[in-house]
């Protein structure tokens, strides 16, 4: 296996304007790496905030122009490196038509083809470089848990797939999901055929945890963000669902981890991938109830917000979880650590406020 450490710098890390690239490049430098952190573009107003913040921290060296949809736009970034931690993706919230100006303005065909030529792009600059001896990509959840029905305390692992056992139909109609399986076994192939790096793929659920530029707001901690400052949630939608959290600090830490550890990972259960998930042990929180109590908790003087339980109609939603989730593997095999999610949920609600993203409504 090619286990890499800081002696071998640099590496580089693709989609450092988003929350989980920014995070890696704090984790890398902390721990004595030189990182080339890749960036679509400098001059938006997402690649500024980015900026602004990198330029902060030592050992970094921003490559602006890196986008998934422009090929060998990674190729001078990846020269002389050891190690690549790709991270950029396309979701839901950035196939808007404008996030991606290369991009189709489709979201379905953007986050699924953004997802697939942008990994190739990834792995082409991989092959060109000559030297880069592991790439740690960042997959999903998604490409894990899927839709297929299992029984009552079913627990995911990384012998799971998402495309496993699904209806064709509803497989297809699921961009992001699609996008994460294919790309995982697209990196695995790639680096079998290579014969010179090997690939570990990282497969994060919902990840939170604190913000460290107003760019990095989306997703799943805005919506954590708006019940604290007494609003309802509107992504994916406003209604009450189950939340699987992973502390973002935690995830890269084992990204690091990942890339330093000489085990089989090949040879491990389920292969070179690593789920993470688990919510801190509790395996995953109801939002309107244990994550909305946890914010009252810890912030007892605010309005808190609620998600909705019913429809327009009136039809109230049925939320269950019958699964269970944790992140046994990754534990055993890398020492990953997870922290208590009280603690997750307290620091996005806390850099919520200082960066002026929420402003609670106080009772």
């Amino acid at each position: 296996m090619s286990a890499i450490s800081h002696k071998d710098s640099p590496v580089a890390v693709t989609g450092c304007s988003g929350f989980t690239g920014a995070h890696l490049v704090r984790e890398l430098i902390l721990h004595g790496y030189q990182v080339r952190a890749c960036i679509r573009d400098a001059s938006s107003w997402r690649g500024q905030d980015c900026v602004q913040y990198l330029e902060r921290l030592p050992n970094v060296e921003i490559v602006d122009g890196c986008d998934l949809f422009s090929p060998g736009s990674y190729h001078d970034a990846f020269k002389g490196c050891s190690g690549v931690f790709h991270t950029a993706a396309v979701l839901g919230n950035s196939a808007d038509g404008k996030s991606q100006p290369l991009g189709s303005g489709h979201r379905e065909d953007d986050v699924y083809k953004g997802g697939i030529a942008g990994t190739q792009n990834v792995i082409d600059a991989i092959n060109a470089s000559g030297s880069v001896k592991r790439l740690i990509y960042t997959s999903s959840t998604a490409a894990v848990t899927g839709v297929k029905t299992v029984p009552d305390g079913y627990e995911w692992t990384e012998t799971d797939w998402a495309s496993d056992d699904v209806d064709p139909d509803l497989w297809e109609a699921n961009a992001y999901g699609r996008s994460k399986v294919d790309t995982e076994h697209l990196v695995r192939e790639a680096a079998e055929a290579s014969g010179k790096w090997d690939a570990i793929s990282m497969n994060p659920a919902m990840i939170c945890g604190p913000i460290l530029f107003k760019a990095q707001v989306g997703q799943w901690i805005e919506q954590i963000g708006r019940l604290a400052a007494g609003e309802e949630p509107n992504f994916p939608s406003k209604y009450d669902r189950y939340y699987n959290i992973i502390d973002v600090r935690d995830l890269v830490k084992a990204q690091r981890l990942a890339a330093e550890s000489s085990a089989d990972h090949i040879e491990s259960h389920g292969g070179p991938r690593y789920v993470m998930h688990g919510t801190g042990g509790r395996s995953a929180m109801r939002l309107g109830t244990e994550v909305t109590g946890v914010i009252k908790e810890l912030f007892p003087n605010f309005v808190v917000g609620e998600p909705a339980t019913v429809t327009s109609k009136g039809d109230p939603i049925t939320v269950e979880n019958k699964s269970f989730n944790d992140c046994k593997k990754a534990k055993s095999v890398l020492g990953a650590t997870i922290r208590p999610v009280e603690e997750t949920i307290r620091d996005v609600v806390e850099t919520s406020i200082e960066l002026g993203v929420i402003t609670p409504k106080l009772q």
